[in-house]
C-alpha cells in the first residue's frame, strides 16, 4: 500500500479515519482525525480511500484556518435564548469526548511500546531451529524463563512478559503438534504459579487433545510441566 501524506484513510480494525499527516520510525503513519489529535497507527491497519470527500468538514476546516477556539466556536452555535445552557452541554461533551480520545490514544502508545520493546528484547532464536531434526523419542526441552527468552527486562511490564513466554509456548506446541507422543518439558520456574497456570488453561481449552503432568521433580522441582502430543 502506497500512503502518502495527504491521503484520506480510514482504520481497519476500529471505527474511525482521518487525514496522513506524517510518518514516523517503527512503520508508524500519523493520522490527524477531525477533531485535530493526531494518532499513530500502523500502516497495516489503514486502507486508502482515494474517492472520499474531504474528511474535515468545512466548519472544521474554517475553524482550523482561522484558528478559532472551539469554545468560541461553540458558544457562536449556541441559540440566544439559551446560551449559556447550551454551551455548558456543549463543553460538557466536548471535555467526553476529549478524555475518551485521550485514553484511546494512551492505549494505543502503550501497545505500540511494549510490541516494540518486546521486538527489540526478543533473542533471536527462543526456539530451536525449525530446520533442526528430532529423533521421535527426544524430549524437547524450552525453557521459558524471561532471562532466557528476552536480553533484557527493562522497561518491560509483567503482563507483556508473560503474554510473549505464551506466545513461546503455543509457537512450541504448534510446530511439535503432528509429533504424536513427543514429549516437551516447558520450564516455568515455581514464582507465584501465575505462568505455570496460564500454561494449564491453555492446555485445557487449547491443546486438551494434549497429556501434561509435573515433570521431574527431582531435577525440575515444581518449576516444570511436560506436555505430551495426543492425536486430535
Amino acid at each position: 500500500m502506497d500512503i502518502k501524506i495527504g491521503d484520506t484513510v480510514r482504520f481497519l480494525r476500529e471505527v474511525g479515519g482521518g487525514k496522513v499527516t506524517g510518518f514516523r520510525k517503527g512503520g508508524l503513519v500519523m493520522v490527524e482525525d477531525s477533531d485535530g489529535f493526531e494518532i499513530p497507527m500502523l500502516e497495516s491497519d489503514l486502507v486508502v480511500i482515494p474517492s472520499a470527500k474531504k474528511y474535515f468538514s468545512k466548519e472544521d476546516e474554517k475553524n482550523k484556518q482561522t484558528k478559532i477556539n472551539p469554545l468560541i466556536a461553540n458558544k457562536t452555535s449556541c441559540n440566544l435564548e439559551n446560551t449559556e445552557k447550551k454551551c455548558y452541554v456543549n463543553f460538557e461533551e466536548r471535555i467526553i469526548k476529549l478524555e475518551q480520545m485521550v485514553n484511546k490514544l494512551t492505549r494505543r502508545l502503550e501497545e505500540i511500546e511494549a510490541a516494540n520493546s518486546l521486538r527489540i528484547h526478543a533473542k533471536a532464536a527462543p526456539l530451536t531451529s525449525p530446520t533442526e531434526k528430532h529423533k521421535k523419542d527426544d524430549i524437547i526441552e524450552i525453557d521459558l524463563h524471561a532471562h532466557s527468552l528476552l536480553d533484557c527486562i527493562d522497561g518491560l511490564k509483567a503482563s507483556d512478559i508473560k503474554e510473549y513466554q505464551l506466545k513461546v509456548f503455543r509457537k512450541t506446541m504448534d510446530r511439535f503438534k503432528k509429533d504424536v507422543g513427543r514429549q516437551i518439558i516447558f520450564i516455568h520456574g515455581n514464582g507465584d504459579g501465575v505462568l505455570r497456570q496460564a500454561i494449564l488453561t491453555e492446555l485445557k481449552y487449547t491443546y486438551k487433545h494434549c497429556q501434561h503432568q509435573d515433570a521431574s521433580f527431582q531435577k525440575y522441582g515444581f518449576g516444570a510441566t511436560m506436555v505430551i502430543i495426543g492425536k486430535k
